[in-house]
């Protein structure tokens, strides 16, 4: 998927794929699903599939509800004055998102059976530094 039509986070995450982002609720509700997957990356953490949702760390709503509200790169971004971290000079820095490695997601799905290839499809939205790079790439030329 291309980045050209993309809603990016802060951070990088995609909005536009993230199945908690309100917008994708209303028009399909696929929380219950993405809420297993966490559930299985993140132990202890169970969010609630009929409440967990996202208005996007981009509005500035009074009301906006935020899934991280305490994120320290969506504070940093704000603070720097940048749309989001592609835009920072400093990127990737020690805040920036960490993201399994390739090696590690193919050990929780082949070696550790912790998810499968679909529920790891479901996580694409969070790829922060695949969108950041390649935002960057492109903004080169």
């Amino acid at each position: 998927m291309g980045s050209e039509n993309s809603n990016f986070s802060k951070c990088g995450m995609r909005c536009d794929l993230c199945l908690i982002y309100r917008p994708n609720v209303e028009r399909e509700d696929r929380r219950e699903e993405i809420c297993n997957v966490w559930k299985k990356i993140w132990q202890g953490y169970e969010p609630d599939p009929k409440t967990v949702i996202c208005d996007g760390c981009c509005n500035e709503g009074e009301d906006a509800v935020l899934s991280s509200p305490d994120c320290e790169a969506r504070r940093c971004v704000i603070e720097m004055g940048h749309i989001h971290c592609g835009y920072c000079e400093q990127y990737p820095c020690d805040i920036f998102p960490a993201e399994p490695t390739e090696e590690e997601l193919y050990q929780k799905i082949e070696v550790e059976h912790c998810w499968t290839w679909e529920e790891e499809k479901l996580m694409e939205a969070y790829a922060c530094k695949k969108y950041m790079d390649e935002f960057r790439e492109k903004r080169k030329r």
